[in-house]
């Protein structure tokens, strides 16, 4: 695996939020905004498909593909990335 393939780590699920399948985010990166230039995690496993800020430093996201509380406690601890390729280029310096 070359380096501009290893995935990147950008959030953590930290549990359930809700009974309909949200889930709180534990951020690793710049905010919520960084994580919105994304829309699939984890080799497309995880699709997101609505995102906002807490108001607390982390995140509650909806991902397509959970629905139940369960499935969405189930998550917790499961990271989320992306491929190093994704992101957008470092700046100098």
């Amino acid at each position: 695996m070359s380096r501009t393939d290893r995935p990147v780590t950008l959030a953590a699920i930290a549990g359930a939020h809700g009974v309909t399948g949200e889930v709180r985010l534990k951020l690793f990166g710049e905010g919520v905004e960084s994580l919105k230039r994304f829309r699939a995690f984890n080799d497309s496993a995880l699709t997101l498909a609505k995102l906002r800020d807490d108001g607390k430093g982390g995140a509650v996201a909806r991902f397509a593909e959970v629905t139940t509380r369960d499935a969405a406690e189930a998550l917790r601890g499961t990271v989320l990335t992306v491929p190093r390729s994704a992101l957008p280029p470092l700046a100098e310096g």
